[in-house]
């Protein structure tokens, strides 16, 4: 028996029309149930135009998470990793506070093409007179089969605003561990001070995350001391101290790492708190230490804390608004203007950018939260993250596939102006991640 023609037509359109019809259903579930993390900020909101963004390194099938240093002699020194958070450190600098960029440096350490994370940077200004450039790497494992393993940190130094660079030394690795005696019946592994134990009773080198992610000089009895606290993280989300003195050849001496967020446990592991900045309050409230961190675990939102001691004890943490919610924050102080800005990556937990995603939040935004000491000061005392906090938030990056793989930022102040590098698929036809510069005053986005 034969089909009649009808039935053939009705055979094949009746399937063709079905798809069709699941098809707009799902497009239309799709955008309707699209989130927008932007939609999250209760302060106004504003996008940095294009004239005051730049390129600093598009030449890479993956660049990400740089940091910026301004030098004494008005050099800026950009750096970052030939790859996802780790690779070859590539190093540019500036002349003209990132008008145009130098190619990438040739003459650097050689020991910096086994970097294993992200660079940082900072300018170390000692009560002398004189000052350092530091970069500091850390040596985190990355997982059972990758060629990097858990080796503490690597720290290189110049003293001559980078024009060269000493090899990396190493602190709290694999070569350390073994130097340090095998756990006791006797040991307290609850002090804070106490290194971490394999199974056979070995201490084991710290895995080190995003090391330093702030580090900060501190005070004695009102004055600044050659003395800076900083800090990282590990896989358990212990967060730790290490102070950076130098000894009386100038070499770097880090004294052992401490976790210090003991005190807040619960909430430590619970939010995985990392990647964390601290920044001193501008006078009057110079002896103010201000914590701004990560919720890796995305059930809350960012936290802030405050230390009044030089960071031997923090207050309790609060939650953010989402203003100032997400990941890596870096902090700068304008005095022109007394104004504080944040740059971060925008993250909003718990959120799914549409019904069909399977992540925990949104994101695809690199942003810069504007404010005041005061703000912060004010709000780690007294807030609730459903204040409203800040003057406003500036867009400065948007990704072009909405995931939030951006935002790691250097950021610098000089005279007023803002130089803030970081990474993103920004532009609409980028396939990778580059290197991306915003350059502007606050007159330009308020």
């Amino acid at each position: 028996m034969t089909l009649s023609r009808n039935k053939k037509i009705a055979l094949i359109t009746i399937p063709v029309a079905l798809i069709l019809i699941a098809t707009i259903v799902l497009t239309t579930v799709f955008f309707c149930t699209q989130n927008d993390a932007l939609e999250f900020i209760d302060i106004p909101v504003k996008f940095l135009d294009d004239g005051f963004l730049s390129t600093v390194d598009d030449t890479g099938d993956y660049l990400g998470h740089p940091d910026l240093v301004l030098a004494d002699d008005g050099t800026l020194f950009c750096a970052y990793p030939a790859g996802h958070g780790k690779g070859e450190v590539i190093m540019k600098t500036s002349s003209d506070y990132g008008d145009t960029w130098s190619g990438r440096l040739t003459n650097l350490p050689e020991s910096w093409k086994k970097s294993q994370e992200t660079p940082t940077l900072y300018n170390l200004h000692f009560s002398d007179g004189s000052s350092k450039l530091l970069l500091v790497s850390g040596c985190p494992s990355w997982s059972e089969d990758d060629e990097y393993y858990a080796d503490g940190f690597n720290c290189s130094v110049s003293s001559d605003n980078g024009k060269t660079w000493t090899e990396f030394e190493n602190f709290y690795g694999i070569e350390w561990a073994n130097s340090q005696p095998s756990k006791t019946a006797e040991t307290n592994t609850d002090d804070p001070l106490s290194p971490n134990y394999g199974d056979d009773g070995k201490v084991l080198p710290y895995d080190v995350i995003v090391s330093m992610s702030s580090l900060t000089q501190l005070k004695e009895n009102g004055e600044y001391i050659d003395a800076w606290m900083g800090t990282f993280h590990d896989y358990d989300f212990y967060n730790y101290t290490s102070i950076l003195t130098f000894d009386e050849e100038g070499n770097p001496q880090w004294s052992q790492p401490e976790k210090f967020l003991s005190d807040q446990r619960d909430l430590e592991v619970k939010a995985n708190i990392c990647e964390i900045e601290i920044v001193r309050a501008a006078a009057p409230n110079d002896d103010k230490l201000i914590l701004i961190a990560r919720g890796n675990s995305r059930v809350t939102n960012s936290l802030i804390s405050v230390s009044s001691d030089e960071g031997k004890t923090w207050s309790a943490f609060r939650e953010l608004p989402y203003s100032l919610t997400g990941d890596r924050h870096k902090a700068e102080y304008d005095a022109s203007t007394g104004k504080l800005l944040v740059s971060f990556r925008l993250v909003i937990p718990g959120v799914k950018r549409n019904i069909f995603d399977n992540s925990k939040f949104t994101g695809g935004y690199w942003v810069a939260w504007i404010g005041t000491f005061d703000d912060l000061l004010s709000y780690a005392e007294n807030g609730n993250k459903t204040d409203k906090l800040g003057e406003a938030v500036i867009v400065l990056g948007t990704t072009n596939d909405g995931k939030a793989d951006c935002g790691y930022s250097g950021t610098i102040c000089h005279d007023g102006e803002f130089t803030l590098v970081s990474y993103g698929k920004f532009d609409k036809s980028a396939k990778n991640p580059y290197i991306m510069q915003a350059k502007f005053s606050l007159s330009d986005v308020l």
